[in-house]
């Protein structure tokens, strides 16, 4: 038998996938059919999506905000699942998402630098220019990792390096110009309005494509599952493959968040959900977590539609998080024994001959440190340095903020 084979065997609290996808069905098609009545009978839904009438207010609403509203929920949702399972396998990490290799604070950032300073690359489309940012950070992380063969230890703290550095400026960018990218802020919460079918059939071929690229890969993805050593002794080139998979992860990723902005937990949950459900091997994994997607960002968006009117900017993005993470602490406990990880754990550092010296070095430097966020300041006259004659001046305003 197989390593990939040789999988823990279930325990009597197990369900199969199919249990939980036909749950999350119930759950979201009862609050759809709830919402949608609100607009208009049961009978006239669909005639409305495909025909509706041009003089009935109600009709053209229902056609061009709420049903595409649900398709990209439904697609971005698939989207992401698909490429967190991709991207989880590859990296032999279940924590492991496109989000956490910079594809979308890259994303994020190239649309704030292209705001600020060249709009008019904006009418080029938006999601062109937040695909560029995600994939110029990817490479940014390619070239940090090309020389460690990517491996994946190496690859996911070279993300998260690259992910903070392009959060830091953007967040900078943001402060200094809120009036121009204050836009920025609803697009980054990740925001499902829709007001036309565009960004359906601009994430539709996308997902369709993604899905015969990676079904095209299986067998490679599999083996990617192994150790490397064992990996390589199959013929299997490792650097390859995970460029080729990783790539249409990312690329994926991109375009999604490029359309309704951040929903990285839908990436991060959804495989993991459906492997502790009963998924265990990948071929299963790839079938049912796009599918658990695409439903829990549904119920999702469904569930913020039951907010009051007055309240209902509430951004899907941030409320995938009250969802995803009950059902994934629910069953993080049979994590560690569903999924192999590998050996991901890096050796620990030597220990130090004389620790004190470091901690007393460190203990110096934190007063200095404390001592010029005590004593300088800017003023109307600009900065100014009152040291100790002016300390006590000063003391009761900054002390609060030091410590």
């Amino acid at each position: 038998m197989s390593k990939v084979d040789a999988l823990p065997a279930r325990s009597c609290f197990d369900m199969h996938p199919a249990i939980l996808i036909g749950l999350l069905v119930a759950a979201a098609a009862a609050l759809t059919w709830r919402n949608l009545s609100g607009y208009l009978p049961a009978s006239a839904w669909l005639p409305v999506l495909w025909r509706p009438e041009i003089t009935d207010p109600q009709q053209m609403l229902v056609h061009y905000t709420v049903f595409p509203r649900i398709a990209v929920a439904l697609l971005a949702g698939a989207a992401l699942g698909l490429a967190g399972t991709v991207s989880q396998q590859v990296l032999r990490n279940p924590l492991a998402e496109p989000s956490t290799i910079g594809v979308l604070n890259g994303a994020y950032l190239a649309l704030a630098v292209t705001t600020l300073w060249a709009p008019s690359l904006l009418a080029l489309g938006r999601e062109w220019i937040a695909l560029f940012g995600g994939v110029a950070a990817f490479l940014c992380v390619f070239g940090l990792t090309w020389k460690r063969a990517l491996s994946p230890v190496v690859l996911v703290l070279a993300g998260l390096i690259v992910s903070y550095y392009c959060a830091v400026t953007t967040q900078a960018l943001v402060l200094l110009n809120h009036e121009y990218l204050i836009g920025l802020f609803i697009w980054g919460a990740g925001f499902l309005n829709q007001q036309d079918w565009s960004n359906v059939t601009f994430l539709a071929p996308r997902l369709v494509i993604s899905i015969v690229l990676i079904a095209a890969m299986v067998r490679p993805l599999t083996l990617l599952g192994f150790d490397d050593e064992t990996a390589r002794n199959l013929g299997l080139g490792l650097t390859r493959a995970r460029v080729c998979a990783l790539i249409i992860a990312i690329a994926l990723s991109a375009s999604v968040v490029s359309v309704v902005g951040v929903m990285g937990f839908i990436g991060l949950s959804a495989p993991a959900i459906v492997m502790l459900s009963g998924a265990r091997r990948f071929r299963d994994r790839l079938i049912w977590a796009p599918l658990c997607g695409a439903l829990l960002l549904w119920l999702t968006d469904q569930l913020v539609l039951l907010i009051p009117p007055g309240y209902r900017e509430m951004p899907a993005g941030a409320v995938t998080a009250l969802i995803g993470a009950p059902m994934l602490l629910v069953l993080l406990p049979r994590l560690r024994a569903a999924m192999p990880m590998g050996n991901l754990t890096p050796s620990a550092p030597p220990r130090l001959d004389h620790p004190w010296r470091v901690i007393l070095f460190a203990l110096a430097l934190l007063l200095l440190v404390v001592w010029i966020a005590l004593a300088l300041g800017v003023g109307s006259d600009g900065w100014r340095w009152s040291g100790l004659s002016g300390f006590q001046e000063f003391w009761p305003w900054r002390w609060p903020r030091v410590v």
